[in-house]
């Protein structure tokens, strides 16, 4: 049975992964493209040779199996909305809304159609975190008492479009911390309470990057200027993920020294043991006191093959695929339609929605309705 799929919005940068791994699926025919924006559509259909709709509606009226949108997170909701009734599965570029008020909307309204949905949270299919899981699963580490997460995008990145939508509740904590907080709920559930803080510091150091995408199509600058505390929205955010057994901790800036992605990290103190693990490029390393959950006490460490150099998330790797893989081979196999993937990154933009009121509120904000997405999800 071959499928179809188009997209729907090409101002991501994922959106040239996404196309790629596409175009290798032997069984997908590739429909063609919609951007609203005039220049920017005309510039990918030249870039890529992919047909190009006049309207979303011409675009729909083909009726794909599969919509992607890698449009901005203001434009994304109505997009998916709009071809709800139209396409039998969605693939939506995090955080997929602006705002919570704006996921509430859309997730209420997609429910209302029988499609599968899934939010662009690919790193949750990092062999690394698959791993991961498994030795939570286990119970190897014991109980465990302290959690941290890091994350952030490298120097003057933050300074990016897709860091700096106007109309989004934040920068770089909303825009790259959701990937964060998504692998958060995937291993630990959603917390009962939160303490944020997010910081715009004052104008400091002027750094000069080589990692900066200031355009759709062109690669970084190798000399661009930028300076701490210019940004459209916060330089640093934390967060302390207050669980019934255990407290999380989760910081994020916008000026880390690395590339993309190479400084984050998950890691977890157990009783028995200790697990910090890098989602890209996936390692993992494991600490146990005694033997435990099948596995043998003592050090060990295990990477995976990846991708390297500055734009290490625009290249197409394992998590990318996988993700793409699991929609796909639902579509092959008929499968009754799933929202999960959409629940679980409702409870990210509800956390992140937390970390923001908790931060202007100076105060912790409880998470009553938060659903427990690592349940979710399995």
């Amino acid at each position: 049975m071959s499928l179809s799929a188009a997209i729907a919005g090409v101002r991501h940068p994922h959106v040239f992964v996404r196309l790629a791994l596409l175009r290798g699926q032997p069984d997908v025919e590739l429909i063609g493209f919609h951007e609203d924006d005039e220049s920017i559509g005309a510039r990918f259909a030249q870039e890529t040779g992919l047909p190009r709709f006049p309207t979303l509606e011409a675009l729909l009226a083909r009726r794909p199996d599969l919509l992607v949108s890698e449009a901005l997170d203001t434009e994304l909701p109505a997009i998916a909305l709009a071809a709800a009734p139209h396409v039998r599965s969605l693939l939506l570029e995090k955080p997929a809304a602006p705002s919570l008020a704006a996921m509430d909307e859309l997730v209420a309204g997609l429910a209302a159609h029988p499609l599968d949905v899934e939010v662009a949270y690919q790193l949750g299919y990092s062999p690394s975190i698959e791993r991961a899981r498994a030795i939570l699963d286990a119970g190897a580490l014991g109980q465990i008492t302290l959690a941290r997460f890091n994350a952030g995008c490298p120097i003057g990145c933050g300074d990016e479009l897709w860091q700096s939508v106007p109309g989004d509740l934040g920068g770089v904590v909303f825009t790259e911390g959701c990937h964060m907080v998504a692998l958060i709920l995937e291993t630990l559930g959603a917390p009962q309470e939160v303490l944020g803080t997010i910081v715009r510091l004052p104008a400091g150091e002027r750094v000069v990057s080589d990692v900066v995408k200031r355009d759709l199509f062109a690669p970084p600058l190798a000399a661009d200027p930028v300076r701490v505390g210019t940004l459209m929205y916060e330089d640093v955010g934390a967060a302390i993920l207050r669980y019934p057994g255990l407290v999380a901790t989760l910081d994020v800036t916008a000026w880390e020294a690395t590339d993309w992605v190479h400084n984050w990290y998950l890691e977890y103190q157990g009783t028995n043991g200790t697990m910090k693990v890098r989602p890209l490029p996936p390692t993992l390393e494991l600490t146990l006191r005694t033997a435990r959950g099948g596995l043998e006490a003592g050090e060990q460490r295990i990477a995976w093959p990846s991708p390297a150099g500055h734009e290490l998330t625009l290249v197409p790797d394992p998590a990318y695929e996988r993700q793409l893989d699991h929609l796909l081979d639902r579509l092959r196999a008929g499968a009754a339609p799933s929202q999960a993937g959409l629940r679980q990154a409702h409870d990210v933009v509800r956390v992140l929605d937390a970390i923001y009121r908790s931060s202007a509120q100076r105060r912790a904000v409880e998470l009553d309705h938060a659903t427990d997405a690592a349940e979710v999800a399995a």
